[in-house]
């Protein structure tokens, strides 16, 4: 965090220095002879600066946050880089050698601003539109290896229990296990409430085997109520890959 408060300080610096510096050399070496061009070209070489410094904030307050560079965030500092090359060369070419018309001159400017802000804006949609993608892959990516953790935990707790039938209470999670292990792990949010439901009948199993294993003596329907709880479960899980393997 303080590396990245010293790197936002020194670009910080840079760019006041490169402010100052553009506003003195402007009108040290009179850049240009119409007043018109003159303001258009300081306003659009300052507006550059700030957009370059702006990005590199940003890159820097958002880089810290992610592994590895966003291809999104490499985009964006090229169209930026590519926007202030732009204005600098226009301002050179066309105001200095050039000495185009100050309404067309203008109006260059603006096409230069318009076409780098509507582009850095469809990047920025994009990106948000990757990342919110991202973020569901990652929740569904999670809330599915919670149910794989839970059904491991359930057949480690059966494993454990001291009575002659604990192989087959363990062969009808194992069985379960295997359907959770060859299933698709990204899911969609249209599912998410038939998730819901899978978790709450896993739940509901877990806390059936734990009162089972307090039991010295199990009852005489407790086979039949585990395997109806396994297959509830095991039903709900194939209509979710149903209907995922359909919205794909």
């Amino acid at each position: 965090m303080n590396k990245g408060k010293s790197y936002i300080r020194i670009i910080t610096i840079i760019y006041v220095a490169a402010i100052i510096l553009t506003v003195f050399s402007f009108i040290g070496l009179g850049f240009s002879e119409s007043l018109f061009r003159f303001v258009i070209s300081l306003v659009a070489v300052l507006l550059a600066e700030s957009v370059v410094y702006g990005y590199c904030i940003f890159w820097l307050r958002t880089a810290g946050s992610v592994q590895r560079t966003s291809p999104v965030l490499l985009s964006g500092a090229i169209i930026t880089g590519i926007y202030a090359v732009g204005v600098f060369a226009s301002a050179i070419v066309f105001d200095w050698l050039l000495e185009l018309s100050p309404l067309w001159y203008a109006a260059v400017q603006l096409l230069i601003l318009l076409i780098g802000g509507i582009t850095l804006a469809v990047i920025g949609i994009y990106g948000w539109n990757a990342g919110t993608e991202e973020q569901q892959i990652q929740r569904s990516l999670q809330a599915f290896r919670q149910h794989q953790s839970e059904i491991n935990e359930i057949s480690a707790l059966a494993s454990s229990w001291k009575n002659p039938e604990t192989e087959q209470l363990v062969q009808v999670l194992n069985k379960l296990r295997d359907q959770f292990k060859f299933s698709d792990p990204v899911s969609d949010p249209s599912l998410y409430a038939t998730e819901d439901i899978m978790h709450q009948q896993i739940s509901l199993l877990h806390d059936h085997v734990k009162l089972l294993l307090m039991t010295n003596e199990p009852h005489e329907n407790w086979q039949a109520e585990i395997n109806e709880m396994a297959d509830s479960i095991k039903a709900t899980l194939e209509r979710r890959n149903r209907e995922l393997a359909a919205l794909k």
